[in-house]
């Protein structure tokens, strides 16, 4: 995780182009003042860049009132759902040979993305994007460090009087009797919750407008080349917000899946998704450990493929996400049981109604700083900043919850948790990853720790093999460690990573894995090959992220259909990785911090949470590939598919739609898949 004394984040985004391996951040000293016939200037020069600031600039502040607090209900305290909700929604089934709203604006409008390189040929090309153009950008003091001009000026004339400070566009700070609760103030617009919690360092969509249109101000050549969205649609965009999007309701540019009408702003979102990409700053601990070489192993995939389609979202902005390294604080229960940490509570969702409630209160304000969460069938659980965690049966009536300490340390942020059960019994078992380098399993019958393993440095992310035996684990380092799951041995300690790793996954396959790391790559394992003859770690796939670090990684559930690896990235893109060849993708494309990502109703649902503090919220996609293992042939054949030597044939995690349904932990019998399909059929044709 962060340490108090960050290193920088890396420089704006440009995947094509190689970065010189040096940490020089480079200085813009004020010169001294040479005045003789003064006058009041209009500008001053930043301390970041070269970029004039206009003196007389309002300030911009992003609207949040009690009414438009999506997701902050009257009732919270309470765990009623609130007047304000709304209780009645009809969905929509649409066409499976349209396959659903398009998520893939790349797909469409292949015009609009002449910044990207053609494809090649070849399954195996690169596919990498053209420099962006690198301008410099002037930024809001709330992103960089303090500069103080000189209060006065030495002329010939003598002192002159102070000159006026401008006014930039930041976060309003609001008073201290203002309560969250019914303000619907994001968290981090508040003040700080702990001194080692950060809050996401890239502006969120309101800002990020709102920058976009001052920084035109200064910048002559982002004036010139394309729209500026102007101030007055941007605070109505601001104040403004619907409660649900559908997709019946969505019209491209007009209404996208957030409820944003890009036309009234007067510009093309994808205009707004390259200005995002240019100044996107990627957070990294090794310095340039994200930039791309033409010596580099990492490819960006084709976005070509079609497995999810849009089906709704609903606008939360009560989504509180403290630390932005942690991304791992969305529950999935079942497909009408959704668990986000909110100000006060941890909130229950449904995403097929867009009724919410309180699902887990805290005794104070210290206590409701969620780091993560997750839930099954039966349990919620979540871990907080001071070493404390909190879970309840979700079967129970009532909200009350049993709590623990995992450790006193003044880092004893818990990183991640992992529900699953023993090798030899069904006890629910907690494994927690710690800041304070600790790993420890909690026996959730007994509210006890049964195993505290200490490592070299701090965990951020566990991942379970399907038989319980191994687990693999990222953190504070650059390599992937496996380790026996019941003593915490480390076994393999696999290298390749550039950067600290916040995410992984284990495939019910039982052999391929899936890390990711701030280094923008995520590489895929298999445990039959973890190195080759010469000892050197192997990965058998290196893809490369859209624009930021992975963090949060999941592998479609068996039975669910055609196997997919699910990479949410730091902020605005989830990928849907062809988890069978890793050749091609499919991206899903918002605007804001992503929460993280889950699957739902045995994998025909894929749960997003956005943490955006106006448009963030809970979207649902679905599935629009039901039925379509019963279209291939199974049958052995002669001659073997081209391709390495660890993929393996099927549709599925298995070879054939027989051997899924006869697997203890398959979601569904082959009749239920295909009378789903056929029904599926009879409504959308």
């Amino acid at each position: 995780m962060r340490p108090p004394n960050s290193p920088p984040v890396s420089p704006f985004h440009s995947p094509g182009r190689p970065h010189v391996d040096e940490d020089v951040p480079p200085s813009f000293p004020l010169p001294p003042p040479q005045i003789t016939d003064f006058e009041p200037p209009d500008f001053y020069y930043s301390s970041m860049n070269d970029n004039p600031l206009p003196l007389s600039f309002s300030n911009l502040v992003a609207y949040a009132g009690p009414e438009t607090d999506h997701g902050v209900q009257p009732g919270d305290d309470d765990g009623d759902s609130g007047p304000n909700v709304d209780v009645d929604h009809d969905m929509l089934d649409v066409d499976l040979e349209e396959g659903g709203a398009s998520l893939n604006p790349t797909m469409d409008h292949p015009s609009d993305h002449d910044d990207i390189a053609p494809y090649a040929d070849d399954d195996d090309s690169l596919f990498v994007h053209q420099d962006l153009p690198q301008t410099p950008v002037a930024h809001s003091p709330h992103f960089i460090s303090s500069f103080e001009p000189p209060s006065l000026i030495n002329t010939p004339l003598g002192l002159l009087e102070e000159v006026p400070q401008p006014q930039l566009p930041e976060i309003q700070e609001p008073e201290d009797d203002i309560d969250p609760a019914t303000t619907g103030l994001h968290p981090m617009a508040l003040s700080n919750a702990n001194p080692m919690s950060l809050g996401p360092e890239n502006p969120h969509i309101i800002q990020f407008l709102e920058l976009w249109e001052w920084q035109s101000h200064t910048d002559m050549q982002l004036r010139t080349a394309e729209p500026i969205p102007p101030l007055p649609q941007i605070r109505r965009l601001a104040r403004d917000c619907p409660r649900r999007v559908e997709y019946e309701q969505l019209r491209g540019d007009e209404y996208d899946f957030q409820g944003i009408n890009w036309r009234d702003l007067g510009v093309m979102r994808n205009a707004a998704r390259r200005r995002r990409m240019a100044t996107f700053h990627n957070y990294v601990n090794r310095p340039n450990s994200d930039s791309w070489h033409n010596s580099s192993t990492d490819r960006l995939l084709r976005p070509s493929e079609n497995y999810f389609r849009y089906k709704s979202m609903d606008i939360r902005r009560d989504v509180r996400l403290l630390h932005f390294q942690l991304r791992n604080i969305l529950g999935v229960a079942s497909r009408t049981r959704v668990f986000y940490p909110s100000f006060t509570t941890i909130r229950e969702h449904d995403p097929t109604t867009g009724l919410d409630k309180a699902a887990m209160r805290f005794d104070n304000h210290l206590d409701a700083h969620t780091s993560t969460l997750t839930a099954t069938e039966d349990i919620l659980i979540a871990g907080g900043f001071y070493g404390a965690y909190r879970y309840r049966r979700l079967d129970s009536p009532d909200l009350e919850a049993h709590q623990g300490m995992l450790t006193d340390h003044i880092s004893g942020i818990t990183n991640h948790v992992q529900l699953n059960s023993t090798r030899h019994s069904s006890t629910p078992l907690a494994a927690f990853a710690s800041n304070d380098y600790g790993f420890r399993v909690v026996d959730l019958a007994t509210n006890k720790v049964t195993s505290e393993i200490m490592y070299d440095f701090a965990m951020n992310c566990s991942a379970l093999s399907p038989d319980m035996r191994l687990r693999a684990m990222v953190g504070d380092h650059q390599n992937v460690l496996i380790t026996d799951a019941e003593t915490g041995e480390v076994l393999q300690e696999l290298e390749g990573h550039r950067d600290f790793g916040f995410a992984c996954d284990w495939a019910p396959d039982g052999w391929t894995v899936a890390t990711g790391n701030q280094d923008r790559s995520i590489r895929i394992w298999d445990a039959r090959k973890w190195k080759n003859s010469k000892g050197e770690s192997t990965s058998v796939a290196i893809v490369r992220t859209e624009m930021a670090g992975a963090r949060s990684l999941r592998f479609s559930p068996l039975g669910s259909g055609k196997r997919i690896l699910v990479a949410a990235e730091e902020a605005d893109f989830v990928n849907l990785i062809d988890a069978q060849t890793f050749n091609t993708r499919q991206t899903v494309d918002i605007f804001g911090e992503i929460g993280g990502v889950a699957f739902a109703d045995g994998g025909n649902d894929l749960i997003t949470l956005c943490s955006d503090l106006s448009r963030g919220g809970i979207m649902r996609l679905e599935r629009c590939d039901a039925g379509a293992e019963d279209t291939f042939s199974y049958a052995p054949r002669k001659y073997r598919e081209p391709g390495g030597w660890w993929r393996t044939p099927g549709y599925d995690w298995m070879q054939s739609p027989e051997q899924i349904v006869a697997t203890p932990k398959s979601q569904r019998t082959l009749t239920h898949k295909r009378r789903q399909s056929a029904m599926l059929e009879s409504w959308t044709f």
